[in-house]
């Protein structure tokens, strides 16, 4: 089917993630089982929540939320609203395409918004509709050998995982005077990856480390 100017409506929305590695994986099999999910994080508007005394129920406002009732999010960055704060993995009800609630573990003890200007979410879907990633590098926390960065995507939630592309981390020794150069995948603006609705990455590393920490950039739909 052709795509006709002025097709694609939906907005696009900044992308951004972080995962740590630490375990080796030689395997390269369709379901390794110690690679790390790479999930975006979104930056609500502030004050998102909506709390009614003596009810743990929170409503959420996260426009074009794309979740789905039994969705898994985390939700970090809050502050207090009503006497308790969101904080941590929660299943979600959905209400409508921009608001959805959550149970907290106590009882709310006011009636109110709020919730501050940095909560973020996290879900494990790459995308909503599809993704532009335009930038995937890692740096390790500690003194380490040369390593193979891995990449993966899977189509199922993490249950199979395919092997995309590897990328190189040098050894390295840390020092005060002296920079890392880092693993990069190479993706740019004009070269990204291109991911299908509801890919999730997924990133390992062939040598064991206290932490490879990998950063991912781009945009959803």
């Amino acid at each position: 089917m052709p795509v006709t100017p002025n097709s694609i409506v939906t907005p696009q929305t900044p992308w951004s993630a972080t995962a740590v590695a630490t375990t080796a994986n030689t395997t390269y099999t369709d379901s390794p089982t110690n690679t790390v999910l790479l999930a975006p994080v979104y930056l609500l508007n502030p004050n998102p929540f909506s709390v009614t005394n003596a009810s743990p129920t929170v409503t959420v406002t996260q426009a074009e939320h794309g979740l789905s009732t039994g969705d898994t999010i985390t939700i970090a960055g809050a502050v207090a609203v009503g006497g308790i704060t969101p904080s941590g993995a929660y299943q979600v009800t959905v209400l409508t395409p921009n608001t959805y609630t959550i149970t907290h573990g106590s009882n709310a003890t006011s009636t109110t918004t709020g919730g501050g200007s940095a909560v973020t979410v996290q879900d494990s879907r790459t995308s909503r509709n599809g993704a532009r990633i335009t930038r995937l590098t890692a740096l390790a926390r500690a003194t380490n050998t040369a390593t193979e960065l891995q990449l993966y995507v899977s189509p199922d939630g993490g249950t199979t995982k395919r092997f995309i592309k590897s990328a190189l981390l040098a050894a390295y020794t840390v020092a005060t005077t002296t920079a890392q150069t880092g693993g990069d995948f190479g993706y740019t603006d004009s070269s990204p990856l291109i991911l299908a609705k509801n890919e999730t990455l997924w990133v390992g590393i062939s040598v064991s480390n206290t932490g490879i920490v990998f950063d991912a950039q781009g945009f959803g739909y």
